[in-house]
């Protein structure tokens, strides 16, 4: 069985959203949250374009969805993400919600499934909710890269403390809680922006341009397209490796239906 992956290929962000959404069914539950990687302020492309949160927005908020910006940032506060990188003009203007996912209200969810996780302190925010992975196509020093599977780091809840409030995953075990928070939050549509993509580290990447996004039902299918897009094999990056192990996408590039679309 085989992934489908869309590539648009272009410099219009407006046409390349709406050709790659056209290829997937709209989603079926009401509410769509959207998740950009605000690792921290620093602006793109160590951080998601706020323009690409804006565009997406505006087409499913047009297509009758209430739309959430959520995201916990592990390298700032942030809401001063939000503020510094245009997110909090972006959610005024068009009268959006806007998460903290570091102090959201959560649940606990357990699975024996999980690699390290074995309990979850799920977000409520993306309870019955669409849950779009918005991430930068970007290289990661410990990861390799950090797409939209990584990105899930940050839907999840912060530790106190001014930096890395992310840190106990990469105690446990970064690789495996990637995997395991993806088998607990269950990823419906990845979108990785790769217009302009960051190379060189995760918190001062460099601009690499490459005019493309990449669209995918299957995070897995969608980061193993990224990684070889930035140059490396899918199945020699572990959490990508594992996360196919789970069940959770295809990585064999082999195996998925890459589409490209050039407009």
């Amino acid at each position: 069985m085989c992934s489908k992956v869309v590539v648009v290929k272009g410099e219009d962000l407006t046409q390349m959203i709406q050709r790659g959404l056209s290829y997937f069914a709209n989603p079926s539950k009401r509410t769509v949250v959207l998740k950009p990687n605000l690792i921290n302020a620093e602006n793109p492309p160590t951080t998601t374009p706020s323009e690409t949160i804006e565009t997406l927005l505006k087409y499913y908020k047009t297509t009758g969805y209430e739309v959430i910006i959520a995201e916990g940032s592990g390298w700032s506060e942030t809401k001063d993400a939000y503020e510094i990188l245009g997110y909090r003009k972006i959610a005024e203007k068009y009268e959006v919600k806007l998460v903290d996912l570091n102090k959201d209200d959560y649940e606990i969810r357990k699975s024996p499934k999980a690699f390290v996780l074995k309990s979850f302190e799920f977000p409520l925010t993306l309870k019955d909710s669409y849950i779009v992975s918005v991430p930068v196509l970007k290289e990661h020093s410990i990861t390799t890269v950090t797409l939209s599977l990584k990105n899930m780091l940050g839907a999840t809840l912060g530790e106190k403390a001014r930096f890395a409030k992310k840190g106990r995953f990469h105690k446990l075990g970064v690789n495996e809680s990637i995997v395991d928070i993806n088998l607990y939050t269950k990823l419906n549509l990845s979108i990785i922006d790769g217009r302009t993509a960051g190379v060189g580290g995760e918190l001062k990447a460099e601009p690499k341009k490459l005019n493309m996004m990449i669209f995918s039902e299957d995070p897995v299918a969608a980061d193993a397209t990224g990684a070889t897009y930035l140059g490396y094999d899918p199945l020699l990056i572990k959490h990508i490796k594992l996360a196919q192990e789970k069940g959770l996408g295809i990585a064999n590039p082999k195996k998925i239906d890459l589409v490209e679309v050039e407009i």
